[in-house]
Formats: C-alpha cells, structure tokens, sequence
C-alpha cells in the first residue's frame, strides 16, 4: 500500500512536470500571445524594412503610421503625426547595425517598436602602414586593338609610388595618385602598340614605399581581367538577334554603370566588331563614331563576312492615312539613327555604311514632307535630311521590310470644327507597377493601386470627351514595361499617358523635394508635356486648396516615354511617403483634379497639332 501511495505520487509529479514541459515548448515555440484587437501594436514603420541595407549615409527618412491622436518620438525626438496618421521624419545614422527605437504615447498606454538597419561604412583610405592594395581594375577580359588605350587604377595606401606590367609589353608603366599622399587612388594608361605580344595577358599593380621604417615595402595584386589583342583580319562581322538590343554610347563603367542609349537597331542589321570588353563588343559606325552592343544579341557571322558599303540608289515618298512614308531601298541591313529636329521642322537619318549615289527621289513634297536633301557627312556616314512642315507629325516609326528602310511620319488625324479636340483619338492610358506593386505610403497604401484608381479615372473622363482609350493595365495584372509598349503601338495609340506616384531613393530629404512632376524623353513628347506640366501648375498653385510643389519637367530615358512612334508621357502627380500627399491620393477629388489638368494639358496641345477636316476649314 505505501509502495503504491509513493508510485502514484512520482507519477503525479512526472505528469505535472510534463505539463509545464509542455507548455514551455508551445510559449518557445510561439512567441508572444496572438494579439487581440486590443493588443494589437498601434505602431507601424514601413520604411526602412528590417535589416535593410542603407548606403554610406548622415541621415535618411522613417517613415510610417500611427493612430492619429498619439504622441510619437523616435530616436527620441518628437516626430509630428499627420491626420491620417502618417508620419515622416529624418534620422541621424551611424554606420554599422543601427536600431530606429519609436515610442508612441497613446492615452495611458506606451508602445515601443525598434526596427534595425545596417548602415554601409564610408569608404575608407587604407592606411599607410602595413602597405595595402585594396583592388585593382580592370576586372573584365578585353580584346582590343593596336592604338587603343587601357586604364588601369588601384585603391590601396596612399603616399607609394605606382606602376603596372602588362604580359607581352616591356617595361612598367607609372602610375599617379589622384590627390598625391591623400586618396590613394591611383591611374595609369598605356596605348596599345602593334608590336605587344598580348594572349590574355595579365596585368599587375605594384605599390612602393622606401620611406616605411617597418613591415613590407613593396606589394603587388594582378587584375581580374586579361588583355588580349582583339583578332580583326578578316573583319570580325555580327547579326543583331535580339528584337530588344542596345547600341550604347560607351562600355559599362568600373562601377556597373551602362551607358546610355543611343540606337535600337532591328533584328537581322549587320555590324563591324573593333574590340571587346567583358561582355559587350565594340561596333565601328565610321573611323570617329563607336557604339557598344551586349554580346548576347548578336551572333558572329562566318569569317570573310565583308563590312557594309552599301549605296543609296533612290529614295521615294508616299502618304497613307494619317501617316507619310519615306522608302529607302538598301543592299542589306545596316545600322542607322533617326534625329528629329526639337522645334520639328527636320529629322536627320544617318545610315552608316552607306555612300550617296542618290540621283532620283520621287515625290518629295508630299505629306508632312516638304523637301529631302542628301549629305556624305564622313566616309560610311550617308545622312538625309528629311524637312517637315512644324506642326504636322507627332511621332515616327522605323523599320526595315525586306532589306529597305521604312521611315513613316504618323500625321495626327484631322477633326471636324465642330467637334471636341480629342474626338476619335486613341489614348493609351498606363497605370504604371502592379497591384500592390510600386512605392508604399506611410499607412501602407501602394503606388500600383492608385495607379490603377487614377487610370479609370482618367479613362472615364477621356472617353466623355469622346476618345478611345487602350488601357495598358485594365486590372491587378502586373505587365512587362516592352509589353505595354508594344501594346499601345499594336493598337496604333496617338498618345501615351503614364502614370505614376514618386517615391525617394534613401538619400534624398522629402521635405524639400515632394510634389508634381512630368517627364518625357523624344522631342515629338515636349511640346505635350510641357501642356500637362503647365495645366498641373495652374491646377495646383502654390497657396491653393492642396500643398502640391512642382517638382519639375524633366528628359528621362524611361521605358514608358522612349518610343517615338507617339508623344509620350509619364507623370507623377505626387510623392507616396509624405503623409499630405499621400492622404491626397487617397482622395477621390484629388484623383479628379488630376485627371482634370491632364485632359487640359492635351486639349491644348492637339488642339494645336491636329488639322480641321476638309470643308469644315471653307
């Protein structure tokens, strides 16, 4: 009996012990209790994102939400909390793991929420001692020819003297420090003669310090990348493959950087390869005149392939509806660039590798087309200059049927006098991101999904005035930039608006830099955005109904204003992290009185741009 009282006793104890096992495990395992509606924490910072990374910075901007009526502090100062209860403030950084600490007061209750960032440390100098070599360029393979320089930097201690060898070169080339004794950053070059001996040849980076009283006195680091002489006889001859390829103004830069744009030359145009660097090729247009091209776009032609020489015959004009053609018969496909004049009085079209043996033109004044005259600018530079009446084109497309050049001029289509100034156009509406795509506001609201409100606004408003609208983004769909594009131009879109909400990158202050903006990149676009830009102005001045500045007109090489075929621009008619002006986009007026300035701006501007019907001008 006693045995089985102590039994039942240890076993009473087991199972109670096992219990708060038990639930030990289940309180590990979840943390802290689900919040109820009650617990929930009040307390919201939507940027920046935990352990996001932030580049090498004094300061940058938090911002988030709270219930309007609390009291916040962060960092411990007091940070203003917007109606809505939005909020933005500017922090002070230090580099490493930093923590923002909130602290909202909210009647009797206070909440805490600490969000933890790194922070890049500043780019250090290396120390004199011990003698260092931090890197060494260039990191990429490059190919190149005799008369072609190469630079060559370092990033190590400052103070030493520099130079570098080259596999296949005699001797060592000098090296300077930027800011002698101070940056430690140091440049060399050295011209390529026909005479070196270069098969992937390595390069090295010596620093010398004879003044060190300790440790070594001498170091060395070799490049990532080779130097190898680039193999041009035979000509080394490429095909665009790509539908989406790039000829770019220079390589990419140390830092990642591309060049800009410059040409999109179609599927099938034949190029002259000079030289390599990573993985973009160097392309001869003329002995001054280079262009970049990613090697994935092209493909290399059988060896014997000749350079392009190709003469220009004839030239002849047509007109279609709403459209002027201009006709260029050619051997083959060659590289060209279309230039239209600012005031749009002329477009330039170069062709490269082509010579003039132009003795007929047909049809020259006919369209928008008053005259064509032709120029041999340089040896495989033909260029035509083709003259415009102003006023009478708003876009271009260029492609090649077969192996001739078409250049077609869009004309706007005329309208009847006694119809609205958008009657029968067709507008292209983007609402720019996805759902929940883009920029967030302080309360969480994404730029994607105002976007969209603001497009079926917009669209409402233009088919009133009797415009048909292609909506690039009809619903929650998130779209590809090229298949937008290539949408408003599959329906033959007159005009192309974009819209957008801003956001700011970490090291911009946005209690200075908020607001409207209208951005464009052709010069058919200008005359349209500076409509829109003007109407945004007189929509929203300054000490009106919102506190809305105007953040500019800006030229910006984006996706969205880059295709010439129709004017085309983006606009951003506020900044989604200020707590004002996202509390405006939340408003339904404010929506309305955006597509209200945007609709005046293009009232203007076609108004100016498209011709009376015939007989109603009489």
């Amino acid at each position: 009996m006693n045995k089985f009282i102590i039994n039942k006793f240890i076993m009473k104890k087991f199972f109670t012990l096992l219990s708060l096992f038990f639930i030990g495990c289940v309180t590990l395992w979840a943390g802290t209790p689900t919040p109820t509606a009650e617990t929930t924490q009040p307390l919201s910072i939507v940027h920046p994102y935990e352990y996001e990374e932030i580049p090498a910075l004094d300061e940058t901007f938090v911002y988030g939400s709270v219930p309007p009526e609390g009291k916040l502090r962060i960092n411990g100062e007091p940070v203003p909390v917007h109606p809505s209860g939005g909020f933005i403030t500017m922090v002070k950084l230090e580099p490493g793991e930093f923590q923002i600490k909130a602290e909202l007061q909210l009647g009797n209750e206070v909440y805490h929420l600490t969000r933890t960032i790194i922070v890049a440390e500043p780019e250090k100098i290396p120390p004199a001692t011990p003698l260092t070599i931090q890197h060494v360029t260039p990191e990429r393979d490059q190919e190149l020819l005799p008369g072609d320089y190469v630079e060559v930097t370092c990033k190590g201690s400052p103070g030493a003297e520099a130079y570098f060898t080259i596999e296949g070169v005699k001797g060592k080339i000098r090296m300077t420090e930027t800011q002698p004794g101070q940056s430690g950053l140091y440049q060399g070059i050295y011209r390529i003669d026909a005479q070196d001996r270069l098969n992937k040849s390595k390069i090295t980076v010596s620093l010398i310090n004879k003044h060190l009283t300790h440790g070594r006195t001498r170091v060395s680091q070799r490049a990532s990348g080779t130097l190898s002489r680039f193999p041009n006889n035979p000509p080394v001859m490429v095909e665009i493959t790509s539908p989406n390829a790039i000829l770019r103004a220079g390589p990419t830069l140390p830092w990642g950087e591309r060049a800009g744009y410059l040409m999109f030359p179609p599927v099938g145009t034949i190029l002259k390869v000079t030289g390599r660097i990573g993985d973009e090729y160097r392309i001869h247009l003329t002995k001054t005149k280079t262009v970049w091209v990613n090697t994935g776009q092209v493909k290399r032609l059988p060896p014997g392939t000749p350079p392009a020489r190709v003469p220009v015959h004839s030239v002849s004009v047509t007109e279609s509806q709403n459209s002027t053609l201009i006709h260029i018969p050619l051997q083959r496909k060659i590289p060209f660039h279309l230039e239209p004049d600012i005031k749009g009085e002329y477009l330039d079209l170069t062709l490269y590798g082509a010579f003039s043996n132009t003795d007929w033109m047909t049809n020259l004044a006919a369209g928008c087309i008053t005259s064509l005259n032709w120029y041999q600018d340089e040896e495989g530079a033909y260029r035509l200059r083709i003259n415009t009446n102003p006023g009478s084109w708003w876009g271009y497309d260029t492609r090649y049927e077969g192996n001739s050049l078409i250049i077609q001029l869009r004309t706007p289509p005329p309208v009847a006098a006694d119809d609205p100034p958008l009657s029968g156009l067709k507008i292209a509406v983007d609402a720019g991101h996805g759902a929940g795509g883009g920029a967030l506001g302080p309360t969480g609201l994404a730029e994607g999904d105002v976007n969209l409100a603001q497009a079926i606004n917009l669209k409402e408003k233009l088919q009133a005035k009797g415009a048909e609208v292609i909506m690039l983004r009809p619903g929650k769909e998130d779209l590809t930039l090229s298949a937008r594009t290539q949408t408003a131009w599959r329906h033959r879109a007159d005009i192309l608006i974009s819209l957008h909400n801003n956001g700011l990158d970490y090291s911009a202050n946005p209690f200075t830099k908020h607001g409207f903006g209208v951005y464009y990149f052709t010069a058919m676009s200008l005359p349209l955005a500076k409509e829109i830009h003007a109407a945004y102005r007189e929509t929203f001045p300054a000490g009106g109904a919102y506190d809305l500045p105007d953040d500019g007109l800006h030229y910006a090489n984006l996706a969205m204003t880059r295709k010439p075929q129709m004017p085309s621009v983006l606009i951003e008619s506020a900044y989604m992290n200020l707590p004002t002006e996202e509390a405006y986009l939340k408003s339904d007026e404010f929506i309305s009185a955006c597509s209200q300035a945007i609709i005046t701006g293009l009232e203007r501007y076609v108004r100016r741009m498209r011709p009376l019907r015939q007989g109603d001008n009489q």
